[in-house]
């Protein structure tokens, strides 16, 4: 009996894989090809002085890559040291007096140059060993 029930559910699982669409695969596949390298043409197109941090994922862009948001892992001060140094290697300077507190499990840090502005927010996630990072970049 128990030989008869397997041999059934073996055939019933064939049956139904059988069933499936074969296109359904190549199309996620071509999506997946097709947003992978729509990501590296945007992180290509990228201006040099606009940091990301290695291990980035989930890489978003929006608004002509003005607006980049992405998960890393690590912590927030990890990460917030990691845009601190490299803001200041490439040129950007603080603005203002703000003292770069947290605020709610997020830390923003805003730099200048003379052409443009760059707002990076790095805010924690709950339950996660990842941070998000949202990056802003505004022309003069």
């Amino acid at each position: 009996m128990k030989k008869r029930m397997i041999l059934i559910l073996i055939v019933v699982l064939l049956g139904v894989y059988g069933c499936a669409k074969p296109g359904e695969q190549a199309q996620t596949d071509e999506q997946v090809a097709a947003s992978t390298a729509t990501v590296q043409a945007n992180v290509d197109a990228l201006p040099d002085d606009v940091p990301i941090a290695e291990g980035a994922l989930n890489l978003k862009f929006a608004a002509g890559n003005t607006y980049i948001t992405y998960e890393v892992p690590g912590t927030v001060e990890e990460i917030v040291e990691f845009y601190r140094s490299e803001l200041l290697t490439l040129g950007w300077e603080k603005k203002g007096n703000n003292p770069e507190q947290p605020l709610g499990g997020a830390i923003t840090l805003l730099r200048s140059k003379p052409d443009k502005n760059i707002s990076v927010t790095v805010q924690s996630i709950p339950e996660s060993d990842n941070v998000r990072v949202l990056i802003t970049v505004i022309g003069k």
